[in-house]
């Protein structure tokens, strides 16, 4: 891995100390998360997943994982 790249701890503890920042139109919105799946090997990745293109709403669209 290059020097200049963050190792995964790294990233991650960093990523930790974010807080969001509400802004004047967030503050009637309603509460909303979002699950972002790193894969932990040598070089870390996104977990990412396509949609079938048989599907009536955002078909064929790389995504997330969901629940649904």
């Amino acid at each position: 891995m290059a020097d200049s790249a963050l190792e995964l701890d790294d990233f991650l503890s960093r990523f930790q100390l974010l807080r969001p920042q509400p802004t004047r139109h967030a503050l009637n919105q309603r509460q909303a998360a979002v699950l972002v799946p790193i894969v932990r090997r040598p070089q870390p990745g996104l977990l990412l997943t396509q949609r079938s293109p048989l599907m009536r709403k955002h078909a064929g669209q790389v995504a997330f994982p969901a629940a649904r």
